[in-house]
């Protein structure tokens, strides 16, 4: 996983007690950072194989998770220690996506083009 150092000081850190389990909401992409403590995140169930699975992951300090899927996360503090997460949303915009997405369709009709399997470059519009 890659850090976003510069997301951390709008950030506001969550302490869980020894023992407490925290809910989030949490939608596909968000980011949750062990800050401090060791945690363990558990993502909302989900069907696989005609069988509900959770998926879970204990995080020792810096680490992170990605969640998967949109639903409500379960952050639990371990070995009977304070704990700090700090949850991280997922960009709303999606610029970057649609921006290669955009040039990967720029770069696979230009080549059709230069193929001859397709006509003139602005045929598909």
């Amino acid at each position: 996983m890659t850090a976003r150092p510069a997301a951390f000081p709008a950030a506001n850190p969550a302490r869980i007690a020894p023992g407490e389990c925290l809910l989030l909401p949490v939608s596909r992409g968000t980011l949750l950072f062990a800050v401090e403590g060791h945690v363990r995140v558990v993502e909302a169930p989900r069907w696989v194989a005609e069988q509900m699975l959770a998926v879970s992951q204990n995080l020792a300090p810096g680490q992170a998770h990605q969640v998967d899927a949109e639903g409500w996360a379960q952050v639990m503090a371990l070995d009977g220690t304070a704990a700090r997460v700090v949850q991280l949303a997922p960009p709303e915009d999606g610029s970057g996506f649609r921006a290669r997405l955009h040039a990967l369709w720029r770069a696979a009709t230009a080549r059709l083009t230069r193929q001859g399997v397709l006509g003139a470059p602005g045929a598909l519009r």
